[in-house]
């Protein structure tokens, strides 16, 4: 498998590492003493020594050379990470594509050669005609380009990272903190988008007698409608005598003076009107679900006792009477 160099300092610096090593193992080669020959009677070649001297000045000028290398890129890496930082959350305007394409000014060819004509051989012509040529336009209107709106992008962005772009970062240091930055974008606007979906799947403000809806683009979208109950206070109407008649009437009734019945005791609904109301609540309850999970195991409609509200919940069971108790508003009911 081949050796992947996640480092900043990628393909330029390990070249650079090699030049250098390839210069300090000239430059040994020309310290190192010359090799006297083992054969007897051969003598030492005169150029041996200048082959020493010309190694040692070529390994000289490769590690200069390696110096200035490395300070340039270093001093290139400064430049890209200072551009990095500089434009961290800026964008630039890039203009708006082309809607509808310009069009060059051109000669009118017929009103060119009148123009033309009356000058060459004026006497062919009147004074009116003369005086009309000369007002003749010679070209039509060059009519601009229509261009769509303008729209801000990032400043940094993938574009930078491309070698052919002249504008990309210099070093591999500067392109990889700079994909770097663009990842930890991307995985920030993913994480955005989740919550945003998360709460907009989200049913809040449910309960017997509320709207159950959405959070979506900051605004409350409502699904289903909670059924109201009753809610009786005490009230008097007057006949035409001023005869007061006391009462209840329904404060969650759409008609709250309709609503009035008489007597001194609080109303309580019918039977009809009782199984109504479970009935409206049962269905908005399966509305809610759906719209919460639609996994989950089919509901059947079971009746409340009597002397359980509507809209209360099964919590468990009484061990001393064995009937079925009842919770609603933090207050317990237990089946008659």
């Amino acid at each position: 498998m081949a050796d992947i160099n996640l480092s900043p300092y990628t393909a330029e610096q390990q070249a650079m590492d090699r030049r250098r090593k390839m210069a300090e193992a000239l430059q040994q080669q020309a310290i190192a003493p010359i090799e006297m020959p083992n054969v007897p009677g051969a003598r030492v070649s005169p150029y041996q020594g200048l082959a020493k001297l010309l190694q040692g000045y070529i390994a000289g000028k490769n590690l200069e050379r390696a110096d200035q290398e490395q300070k340039a890129y270093e001093i290139s890496s400064q430049e890209d990470v200072a551009r990095l930082l500089r434009n961290v959350g800026k964008t630039e305007t890039i203009p708006g594509d082309i809607i509808t394409p310009g069009k060059p000014f051109e000669a009118i060819n017929e009103n060119v050669t009148k123009v033309f004509e009356t000058r060459v051989q004026p006497e062919s012509f009147t004074a009116e005609e003369r005086n009309a040529a000369m007002d003749l336009p010679l070209k039509t209107e060059a009519v601009a380009p229509e261009y769509g709106p303008s729209r801000q992008v990032p400043y940094l962005s993938a574009d930078l990272l491309d070698p052919n772009n002249p504008l990309a970062m210099k070093t591999g240091q500067g392109k990889q903190m700079l994909a770097q930055y663009l990842m930890q974008q991307e995985a920030q606007k993913q994480a955005t988008a989740l919550r945003k979906q998360e709460a907009e799947q989200a049913i809040v403000k449910f309960g017997p007698e509320d709207t159950a809806g959405r959070i979506v683009d900051g605004r409350f979208v409502p699904i289903v409608q909670g059924v109201k109950q009753p809610k009786w206070e005490k009230s008097s109407q007057f006949d035409e005598s001023g005869r007061e008649t006391t009462g209840w009437v329904n404060t969650n009734a759409p008609n709250i003076p309709a609503s009035f019945v008489k007597g001194s005791v609080k109303p309580e609904m019918t039977a009809s009107q009782r199984l109504e109301a479970e009935l409206r609540l049962y269905g908005t309850e399966i509305e809610a679900d759906k719209a919460i999970d639609v996994n989950r195991p089919a509901r059947t409609f079971e009746r409340l006792p009597k002397g359980v509200p509507v809209g209360a919940k099964k919590v468990g069971t009484d061990k001393a009477t064995g009937k079925d108790v009842y919770k609603l508003n933090n207050e317990l009911f237990v089946g008659e």
